[in-house]
């Protein structure tokens, strides 16, 4: 009997040297904060996410099982004596030995960035996720802003960027078009409660340079309400208690900017065309003359443009961190301009003075594109003071 107790302690010893020993060379970092998105759907994992090298690696069977390999030993075929797996999917058979930094696709060696790791935290197989998915005819995305690695078929991938496109073509020739944007934001941390809405509704000529929007806010149960109008050079804005009107007169370069900020939001920025592209997919509408993409990402522009306003804030020590999110949009299918966009988050924020939730949800309606109106600033807004 101490013979056998001293064997299983060798054994226990070998095994954990080794893997030691074979991830030594490999740095290596838990990544609880890291999402993987898998068309258009962020899973979850049993175990954590790592970072060895620089590269995300994966819990072998969770990842190949959401990548739409079937889970039984005829198609994840797992040799202990090699420290290797064989992954069968359609017509792809993929190779992988644990520290080696070669594997193979249908007999064919290619070079991998990092090789699969057994983590002995809890003596899972770690593969790469780039390279198998790559390799099964996926298309692979970083996210930076979201921490989130994107991954989609080839074929959705394709679509959804060829819908983007000719949406984003099909805007070129927008002049003019009316917006609807509603915006509500819970704020909480211990007892205390934050919930404020925003609706703005907005004409907008890009010829002229004008866009007029009237604002309803509310913030701790009291309303207030705005109406502005920008044109000529000038920016008109309505004290809706008082009723009385004043009006400024910008440089170029403020009016440029003002204008520009409060213009251009029914395209789709460039930058966002690869990450909507693997992070969505094409999902039913209940209208038929609509395609509706949807998916778990959140724009760049929104991600630097809130982060931002946390620094401004001042109160916010180190950011948002996003524990879900998702974004839609919908598209003319004649027209392919975009009708509708929503999107949303929940997430925790740390401030000085302690951790605390936020949601946000924002819902943006375009209609009226290169519509029939004039905006037209009212005469005892063109006769107010300054």
């Amino acid at each position: 009997m101490k013979k056998l107790g001293f064997c299983l302690v060798l054994f226990l010893f070998a095994v954990t040297t080794f893997a030691s020993v074979a991830n030594a060379s490999v740095n290596i970092t838990e990544t609880p904060d890291v999402k993987i998105v898998i068309e258009g759907e962020k899973g979850t994992y049993n175990d954590v996410t790592i970072i060895a090298d620089g590269r995300t690696l994966l819990p072998l069977r969770e990842v190949l099982t959401n990548l739409g390999v079937k889970n039984d030993d005829e198609h994840i075929i797992w040799d202990g004596t090699k420290r290797s797996v064989t992954v069968k999917k359609d017509d792809k058979v993929i190779y992988l030995e644990v520290g080696k930094t070669v594997g193979s696709v249908n007999g064919s060696e290619i070079a991998i960035d990092v090789a699969p790791i057994i983590y002995p935290k809890n003596n899972r197989t770690y593969i790469p996720a780039r390279f198998v998915a790559e390799s099964l005819g996926m298309e692979v995305v970083w996210d930076a802003d979201t921490r989130s690695v994107l991954i989609a078929d080839k074929a959705n991938y394709n679509q959804i960027k060829d819908i983007i496109t000719k949406s984003n073509e099909a805007m070129k020739d927008v002049t003019k078009f009316k917006f609807g944007l509603g915006m509500d934001v819970n704020v909480s941390q211990d007892e205390f409660k934050m919930d404020y809405d925003i609706d703005i509704t907005a004409e907008v000529d890009q010829e002229a340079k004008a866009f007029h929007t009237f604002t309803v806010m509310n913030v701790f149960g009291i309303n207030m309400e705005i109406e502005s109008y920008l044109k000529d050079g000038t920016n008109y804005t309505k004290d809706l208690k008082t009723g009385e009107w004043s009006k400024e007169e910008l440089s170029p370069s403020e009016y440029e900017e003002l204008f520009a900020n409060n213009s251009e939001i029914s395209n789709i920025k460039d930058e966002d065309i690869n990450r909507f592209s693997a992070g969505m997919i094409v999902a039913n509408s209940e209208n038929s003359d609509e395609i509706l993409i949807k998916g778990d990402v959140l724009s760049s522009d929104f991600m630097k443009a809130f982060s931002s306003e946390l620094a401004a804030t001042g109160n916010v020590s180190d950011g948002l961190e996003l524990d879900s999110f998702y974004m839609e949009f919908a598209f003319d299918k004649n027209t392919h301009y975009m009708k509708s966009m929503k999107m949303g988050f929940e997430g925790e924020i740390q401030e000085e003075t302690g951790k605390g939730q936020m949601n946000m949800n924002i819902s943006l309606d375009i209609s009226d594109y290169n519509g029939d109106f004039e905006i037209i600033v009212p005469e005892e807004a063109l006769q107010s003071s300054n």
